[in-house]
């Protein structure tokens, strides 16, 4: 029953949000309005508080080192895949198997097991993919579709100015300063508390209404989007057990922490890649791809539900 009570509600939401769409009641620029919302106001909030009551250790940061590792080497192995399509969406196969959507897909999904207060895990994870996201990943990316040469400095430039890694960036300083935690136990910790619930407490139903409004199963583009989104769960199966016996053995008897990982790389890569894709066709294969992924996260999601609550 509990099972249910977790995964029922979820798969409603994102039901709504293809009902939405195919009502015609909230436009695509409503729905455009309701994610810039979340990625520039909710979800920074809630990583930065995140990051910033956590408590860091060495083992934190080896952690973030070998998810780091796993995300170049699936990255890599999108490059030999990628031999093997011969059409026009060969040049996104390393994109889509590897990276992650954790903000606007993992984040809500894993909060909803393990509860608000135990997002730092999959925050401390998601430093990780950060800083592949930000670097090697959207400069490759920027490169192939612009045919022009990405410099360190313009990708400095685009990590400043996105409101996620500003966040994680401050909420891991904090963190260590020890600042925010300090404040919590005084009555200033109250207010600070009670405005970051009141920011972030709709965000999770604002995510899954946005991902059911984006989610497009036509058959052609089905059809097109199978062996990509093979190729990706092959590849990340083998990345989520290296990284499950890699957390195990870091953290012993935290379920929480191996939930966090297999939540965050079960996960679609990140749904910002449609915006830096230039060609609707490519957009249109990407969007398709991940939606269908969509699929497999919730799958994995209703498994680690029933283990978590059994």
């Amino acid at each position: 029953m509990q099972t249910l009570s977790a995964v029922i509600p979820v798969i409603g939401v994102i039901f709504l949000g293809m009902i939405l769409r195919r009502q015609g009641w909230v436009s695509r620029q409503g729905i455009d309005d309701i994610k810039f919302v979340v990625s520039r106001i909710m979800l920074p909030v809630a990583i930065f508080n995140a990051l910033s009551t956590t408590v860091y250790s060495a083992r934190t940061w080896i952690t973030v080192g070998v998810i780091l590792v796993i995300e170049v080497a699936t990255f890599g192995a999108g490059f030999l895949v990628k031999r093997t399509f011969h059409d026009s969406t060969a040049k996104y196969i390393p994109f889509l198997v590897s990276l992650y959507e954790g903000g606007m897909l993992a984040y809500p999904l894993y909060a909803t097991i393990c509860g608000q207060d135990a997002l730092s895990n999959i925050a401390v994870i998601d430093i990780a993919g950060l800083l592949f996201g930000f670097s090697i990943w959207m400069g490759m990316l920027q490169q192939q579709e612009s045919r022009e040469k990405t410099s360190p400095a313009s990708l400095i430039r685009s990590a400043l100015h996105t409101p996620a890694f500003l966040a994680a960036l401050f909420g891991v300083v904090i963190g260590l300063l020890g600042w925010v935690k300090a404040l919590l136990p005084v009555p200033a910790g109250q207010i600070y508390t009670a405005c970051e619930n009141l920011i972030t407490g709709p965000m999770n139903c604002l995510i899954l209404i946005a991902v059911g409004y984006d989610i497009s199963l036509n058959p052609a583009k089905v059809r097109r989007s199978i062996r990509p989104l093979l190729s990706r769960v092959l590849i990340q199966v083998v990345a989520v057990i290296l990284a499950v016996l890699a957390v195990t053995r870091l953290f012993p008897g935290n379920m929480e922490m191996t939930l966090a990982v297999v939540m965050y790389m079960s996960a679609p890569t990140t749904f910002s890649m449609q915006t830096y894709v230039r060609d609707p066709e490519g957009s249109s294969f990407i969007s398709t791809t991940n939606s269908l992924y969509i699929v497999v996260t919730i799958l994995v999601y209703a498994v680690c539900a029933g283990i978590y609550h059994r």
